[in-house]
């Protein structure tokens, strides 16, 4: 069994520089540490690859049961920390369920007002009153059911609690709360030649654990994709979607997670529509089979109208196509799912 931790929040509230200085803490100890987030795409990636951290991805199906989740998490580490954002949001809350003991995140700013400022935060981010009354129903649910350990991000002087410091210090990280699981996730391994650039599943180190990774450096990965010495072409998100290749390989295979590189590729609009069942949302989540509709076509979940679950990031079009040899992923599929589906071989 190995100890999973979870860090709950809403939007920025320091959550990942928080898991961050307890993987730093637990490594020093001789530990092997992974980091795992509920999928978000290439959110926050980068900051796990700069840190040199084995970084996971957990889907949506992950939520259905405390096997499902051991299912997800890999083997072979000493500990877990699991990021959970949005927390008490219908998808934020189904994670949660799976556990009896997590760790809450609140801003050193926002103490004794930290329930008024995440009220603040989500009417911010949505003109749907449902969702705020769905939020407050799950915290105070999970209060009640839960052991929840309260972390103050940012604090100018140590408490005499678990609290991370203004010069990104972790304290008292012992009285931390865990959870107990036993991972079963395997992946293979392929000496495949493979080059990539951008952001992708961290999954794809595991698989291929001689990637050769130009980073944002997308000049230099078009010079080597020129080349087509080398098996596999990974071509990740980044934040510029106007960015266009100019070639694509005639020999080799890509994946590739930005398909408006390659154009044309359509963006439908997604329209907003007020009066969501947000429990309904977080209900279908948990007894629902993968791949059901969660809410019709509601503003953010028509996005997960498919067949795993998956956030898109064009609503309305296939999750993956395959086409001219290239697999273009419509959201952060990871490499189990395409090689469950034979659009990756190792």
């Amino acid at each position: 069994m190995s100890e999973v931790y979870v860090m709950a929040s809403y939007c920025d509230q320091g959550k990942i520089t928080l898991l961050l200085a307890l993987e730093r803490y637990y490594r020093a100890q001789g530990k092997k540490v992974a980091c795992l987030q509920r999928i978000k795409g290439q959110s926050d990636v980068g900051l796990y690859l700069k840190e040199g951290c084995y970084q996971y991805s957990l889907p949506l199906e992950a939520v259905k049961s405390r096997s499902a989740l051991e299912r997800w998490l890999p083997r072979g580490f000493d500990v877990y920390i699991i990021g959970i954002s949005t927390a008490y949001s219908p998808i934020g809350a189904a994670y949660l369920d799976l556990f009896a003991n997590y760790n809450e995140i609140v801003p050193y700013d926002w103490l004794g007002e930290w329930t008024d400022c995440v009220s603040n935060l989500i009417k911010s981010y949505s003109p749907d009153p449902g969702i705020l009354t769905f939020w407050e129903e799950a915290r105070k649910r999970n209060l009640q059911e839960k052991k929840v350990q309260e972390v103050v991000t940012g604090v100018p002087e140590p408490l005499d609690s678990p609290c991370l410091d203004e010069k990104r210090v972790l304290h008292h990280p012992e009285a931390l709360v865990f959870d107990t699981f036993e991972p079963r996730m395997t992946l293979p391994q392929s000496n495949k030649k493979v080059i990539a650039v951008g952001a992708f599943p961290g999954e794809f180190w595991d698989v291929f654990p001689d990637i050769r990774w130009y980073g944002y450096d997308y000049v230099r990965f078009i010079q080597r994709l020129e080349e087509e010495n080398y098996d596999l072409a990974i071509i990740g998100e980044c934040s510029n979607r106007s960015l266009r290749l100019p070639i694509k390989p005639k020999s080799a295979s890509v994946i590739c997670y930005q398909p408006s590189v390659y154009p044309p590729y359509n963006q439908p609009g997604t329209e907003f529509q007020s009066g969501r069942n947000f429990r309904r949302v977080y209900e279908n989540i948990r007894e629902k089979p993968v791949g059901a509709p969660l809410a019709g076509n509601g503003f953010s979940y028509r996005n997960y109208q498919n067949r795993f679950w998956l956030y898109q990031t064009y609503p309305g079009t296939d999750i993956v196509r395959h086409e001219d040899d290239v697999v273009y992923c419509n959201g952060w599929v990871l490499p189990q799912y395409l090689m469950r589906d034979g659009f990756l071989g190792v």
